[in-house]
């Protein structure tokens, strides 16, 4: 509405709030009388259906944006509304895969799909919901990677020898389960570092003398993922273990090594990583006993496939462990003995989708296993979101098998789902207002430690649609001197301050119609036209000081400054009768500089070093005076000494003579 256009805003700052009144009924008699024209379309610039109407005429106009009941209620025809609804369009949609692992073809496995659809965009309106639909469906033969991460540790030299047969035995176990299985292997020992290993030439040759076993490492990829189970077969029987000085391995080095570094190998596939060890870990802050203070980076330091940076960076922390794992969709299983299971069932509830089992003697049972952590992992399905805008929310109700229904946290996540079942998740998006100033963002859903998601593009509706078919220098607003949006003229604001400083301004107080801007204000400078006499008369006057402005004695004018938002003060003075307004103004704003920042900084640096060194010297100078009456009160006592100086009265002969009384001096 016209209320809320910068000219009168600019204009009402430019006079004593408490001296408004005049303004304040021009502007009342104004939209009175715009109220009583006849609209002629809906292009008009003030349209009537916006000014209020009858008694509330010398009310503030209400927002354009209100119920529909409200709006109609104030003369706003059903025609010129705008409900815009939000909606979901669905951009992807290809259908889960659905093929049987005895079926000659095979498909790659970025060919899979076990989540639909694959990306939608969501138009949202401020509190209005929208609701969509997902599908996920495991794929039977899906490609899975394993990667098996033993202790070499002297302690695990039994385990050793059962793990050189996994290869082989592994592939043939899980031949139920896939085809495409690859196999990779690594190692890990401790930091090279004091008090970790022995760090003595003879020590660091053979860590386990006088037996024998191989130099300390810290990580080393042995073996990368691979389809060829006598290569793994082969690779770890070559191994041998090694030693160090504490219990705890640096096992959370080799853990981000493998995730991070390419040359281990990962496929778009099920990830696996096999943890394997009979001991605790260290974790960040350990580091800090052989003086590693730097946090451990996330990054791969793998050359000739050995960890480089064990000796520089801090182990890496739980939470940084989880979110890296969680990353590269990688599903953690820990194969432990009996000893440590506590513990690391402790760290798997830190960890999302990893599992702990417990280790047989001499690891004979690491392939049931391995086999029963696959099947408890791949049973449960849990979706997650990346982060979300400001004022967006989003909520989940999950379809699992036979008819169960979870809400809230449960609402995220299926159990017990078998390979070819078919589960969905209804997801409800909602936003409070317009997050990024409008512009589109988009979220990310995928089910955890898998390698697909779903892309969903939130677009905000800000703004009515008529915005989009807006009219730039529309012969409506003041012959081409604004653009039309929404029946509402936006003035141009060069023009508007070209306007404004406008030596004479014509203001009328009715509501003349001397042009089609509809607005007397612009008949002079816009439209090059006379308003008719009832116009009301407005004189502004520049003047270059403040000296200039009619004198305090001048009781027709009223003094005034007001503040801009540059902190600067306007001086002007004006007066007002029946034929119209009259304002003097000084052109140049009142400035006030800021105080000098380098002088004032500067004085009191220099006051405190000065003062320091005034309160230094009093120090020693107090300092010398009780020195000096010291040593002269000790001279004195000295001089009234009433003892031989070359004897302490109060010594004592350390020498006792005792004579035998049967000794005669023979």
């Amino acid at each position: 509405t016209w209320e809320k256009t910068s000219f009168f805003i600019l204009l009402s700052s430019t006079v004593c709030v408490q001296r408004r009144f005049w303004l304040n009924q021009l502007m009342v008699q104004f939209r009175k009388k715009i109220v009583a024209q006849k609209v002629e379309d809906q292009n008009q610039l003030v349209p009537k259906q916006l000014l209020p109407q009858g008694d509330q005429a010398n009310e503030q106009p209400s927002s354009r944006c209100d119920e529909i009941q409200a709006l109609q209620d104030k003369g706003c025809p059903s025609i010129s509304l705008e409900n815009p609804r939000g909606n979901v369009t669905i951009n992807e949609d290809r259908p889960v895969t659905n093929r049987r692992k005895d079926i000659a073809e095979k498909l790659k496995s970025d060919q899979i799909t076990q989540i639909q659809p694959q990306k939608l965009t969501l138009n949202l309106r401020a509190g209005e919901p929208q609701k969509f639909s997902l599908k996920f469906k495991r794929a039977e033969d899906y490609p899975i990677d394993l990667y098996y991460l033993m202790d070499l540790s002297d302690s695990m030299t039994q385990d050793l020898q059962n793990v050189k047969n996994l290869g082989t035995d592994l592939a043939r176990e899980m031949q139920d389960l896939t085809s495409d299985l690859k196999l990779g292997f690594g190692s890990f020992l401790e930091k090279l570092v004091m008090p970790f290993v022995m760090t003595t030439p003879k020590k660091l040759e053979n860590p386990c003398a006088p037996l024998s076993c191989a130099p300390p490492f810290s990580y080393r990829n042995v073996l990368s993922l691979t389809s060829n189970g006598q290569e793994f077969t082969d690779a770890v029987s070559r191994q041998k273990t090694s030693g160090n000085l504490d219990s705890p391995e640096g096992g959370f080095d080799a853990i981000m090594q493998a995730v991070v570094c390419k040359d281990i190998g990962w496929r778009n596939a099920t990830r696996l990583l096999v943890f394997s060890t009979d001991a605790a870990f260290h974790f960040a802050g350990d580091g800090k006993l052989a003086g590693l203070v730097l946090p451990n980076d996330g990054k791969c330091y793998l050359e000739k496939n050995m960890y480089t940076k064990s000796a520089y960076f801090d182990y890496p922390t739980i939470s940084q462990l989880a979110d890296t794992l969680s990353e590269h969709n990688i599903q953690t299983i820990f194969a432990v003995n009996e000893t440590v299971y506590p513990l690391y069932k402790e760290l798997s509830d830190l960890i999302p989708k990893s599992a702990v089992g417990t280790l047989s003697g001499k690891s004979s049972n690491v392939i049931k296993l391995i086999i029963d952590a696959y099947n408890s992992l791949s049973s449960e399905v849990i979706l997650e979101n990346s982060k979300l805008p400001d004022g967006v929310s989003i909520s989940f109700v999950s379809r699992c098998k036979n008819g169960v229904t979870g809400t809230g946290d449960n609402g995220r996540k299926c159990s017990n789902i078998s390979i070819g079942d078919e589960i969905n998740f209804d997801v409800t998006i909602t936003t409070k207002g317009c997050p990024s100033k409008g512009k589109s963002e988009t979220l990310h859903i995928k089910p955890l430690s898998y390698n697909e998601e779903v892309a969903v593009v939130l677009n905000y509706m800000c703004e009515c649609e008529c915005h989009k078919d807006a009219i730039p220098n529309s012969p409506e607003c003041h012959s081409g001197n604004g653009t039309l949006e929404c029946g509402i003229c936006r003035w141009d604001y060069a023009l508007l301050l070209l306007f404004l400083s406008s030596t004479y301004l014509k203001f009328c107080n009715v509501a003349c119609s001397c042009c089609k801007c509809s607005w007397c204000a612009c008949c002079a400078v816009l439209c090059a036209q006379s308003c008719p006499k009832e116009c009301y008369f407005f004189s502004l006057r520049k003047v270059k000081k403040i000296e200039d402005l009619p004198p305090l004695t001048n009781e027709e004018f009223s003094r005034c400054k007001e503040q801009d938002n540059n902190d600067c003060f306007i001086h002007f003075s004006y007066a007002t009768n029946a034929t119209g307004a009259y304002m003097v103004m000084v052109d140049t704003p009142e400035c006030t500089s800021g105080p000098e920042l380098i002088p004032i900084v500067g004085g009191v640096i220099g006051g405190t070093v000065l003062i320091g060194l005034a309160l230094l010297l009093i120090w020693k100078l107090l300092m010398i005076i009780h020195d000096r009456r010291e040593f002269a009160k000790f001279e004195k006592e000295k001089m009234n000494a009433k003892w031989d100086t070359t004897q302490n009265p109060i010594y004592r002969s350390a020498v006792t003579t005792v004579v035998n009384p049967k000794y005669e001096g023979k």
